[in-house]
């Protein structure tokens, strides 16, 4: 595979409109890094199905398996019909199922503890946002409610509740079904939804190790306030964060959600793990082949903020146009990433350092040189678990980094980290031959492979096997010596 010039990831949810092997094919061809898999829709043996499907078409594109979490939604309506709420009216509010369904007037949330859990004053969500409610009362078994912002309801719709003391299970029982499946599946990535505290992701890792899986790597979808209040706990123990905008600009509120992007991205890049950027990015390309000004800037500001990745939704799972999309968001993401300011390392030097992060930092220096010095060269990275190309990756140095390893799992693992190029090096004894040896069959490999040049010189990161903990080599080379040594010496 030739070096791919877009250092940021590209993440596309499957659905009717993408899971055959034909686009499968063509959503790679046009950037996807990472596939989701989203199991709020579909059944085991169709998910099981569409990895086969990955897998055959490429061996190498990452997997993200996102579980549901804790779905609220409203109860049935009088003849599957749909209902205006309008602003000003009042309407009841149960926590039981109406027998005849609601209406207008009165409806259910079928949730257990809900009316409990509301007080006067507080307000919630029906249908993503668009209907705002405001508690008046709360009678001895229902809520009144009045209508702050009016819209349509019906079977179903999605409820988000930012205010009250309501308390959502994570994982909930469908999850914890799920992960079982998934544990076997053995996707690269779990995405969590709906994480309130570390304790969550540490429950999903216990879950899946129990389960005989302990590998898979944990994202954590921030959607609600209480993550925002208990994020560094949640980034502390968990593998990388979805800044999922749906939920969260309707709990929060919409100014609010450019701010926490940049905060939340900001921490995760200090600590080196990859963050995405989701929701409603090409939302409007669902149904048309071209993507809105707004769009095209919220992408460019993602990357800008520094974001490792940014996904696609309902745009390939169900839109009309999944390929457009992908390749929209490549050629915006990359417009972006070519205009990005060159990142100050010392901002980003994480409070527990480590001696591949101070590698990288001034990895980072190194590669600012030989820009300066107009010497054209990559940074290679030979690793086993990918951590050495993470720590370079954070601070976003003005070089391409390519990461080799003898893991198929990590190559796969490294499509969601920020300008990284993973490469499985195969018929090599990682273990036993000497450090000279590895870097010199490494460059060769990745000369052969198309991403590296002859003509160009390599930075490259090699950790010690002899001293893991605490050993690096690094080195600056000239592709052309590595591949003709007895040349050079002449």
């Amino acid at each position: 595979m030739p070096f791919n010039e877009n250092p940021i990831k590209i993440i596309a949810t499957l659905g009717p409109a993408s899971d055959s092997k034909s686009v499968l094919r063509k959503l790679i061809d046009a950037g996807v890094d990472v596939f989701r898999l989203n199991f709020s829709h579909g059944t085991h043996e169709e998910k099981g199905e569409l990895v086969e499907k990955i897998r055959e078409t490429d061996n190498y594109v990452g997997i993200l398996a996102d579980i549901q979490g804790p779905k609220i939604r409203v109860g049935k309506f009088k003849d599957d019909q749909a209902y205006i709420l309008n602003v000003g009216q009042t309407v009841k509010i149960f926590e039981n199922e109406l027998e005849d369904g609601g209406d207008d007037t009165q409806f259910a949330i079928p949730l257990p503890g809900f009316l409990k859990s509301m007080k006067k004053d507080d307000y919630f969500y029906v249908n993503d946002g668009i209907i705002k409610i405001k508690v008046k009362s709360r009678e001895r078994d229902h809520l009144v409610g009045e209508i702050i912002a009016g819209g349509l309801i019906s079977n179903n719709k999605g409820v988000n509740i930012p205010s009250g003391d309501l308390e959502q299970k994570v994982p909930t029982e469908k999850d914890i079904k799920d992960l079982e499946f998934i544990a076997d599946l053995n996707p690269e990535y779990v995405a969590i939804s709906f994480v309130s505290s570390g304790d969550d992701v540490l429950t999903v890792k216990k879950l899946l190790e129990n389960y005989g899986n302990n590998e898979i790597k944990l994202i954590a979808k921030i959607e609600r306030p209480i993550a925002l209040d208990n994020f560094d706990q949640i980034l502390e123990v968990s593998d990388g964060i979805m800044i999922a905008r749906g939920d969260l600009g309707v709990e929060i509120s919409p100014d609010q959600v450019p701010i926490v992007q940049k905060q939340l991205i900001y921490k995760c890049n200090k600590e080196g793990k990859p963050v995405i950027v989701a929701t409603q990015m090409l939302e409007s390309m669902t149904n048309t082949p071209v993507p809105t000004r707004a769009e095209a800037n919220d992408i460019f500001n993602a990357v800008i903020d520094g974001t490792d990745a940014v996904m696609l939704s309902a745009e390939t799972a169900v839109g009309k146009y999944p390929i457009n999309s992908v390749e929209y968001m490549n050629k915006i993401a990359s417009t972006a990433s070519q205009n990005a300011p060159l990142r100050h390392p010392d901002d980003y030097d994480s409070d527990r350092l480590t001696h591949t992060q101070t590698l990288g930092h001034a990895i980072h220096s190194l590669a600012k040189e030989m820009e300066e010095l107009n010497f054209r060269g990559k940074i290679l990275v030979i690793t086993r678990r990918g951590y050495g190309a993470r720590m370079i990756s954070k601070f976003r140095p003005p070089l391409p980094i390519i990461a080799m390893t003898p893991f198929k799992r990590t190559a796969r693992e490294l499509h969601l980290i920020r300008g990284v190029q993973p490469i499985h090096i195969e018929n090599i004894d990682f273990f036993q031959i000497d450090a000279e040896s590895l870097i010199e069959e490494s460059v060769k490999y990745g000369v052969e492979t198309g991403n590296l040049d002859e003509n160009e010189h390599v930075i490259i990161l090699l950790v010690s096997r002899k001293f893991q903990r605490r050993g690096n080599l690094v080195g600056l080379y000239y592709v052309g010596e590595i591949l003709s040594p007895e040349e050079s010496k002449a």
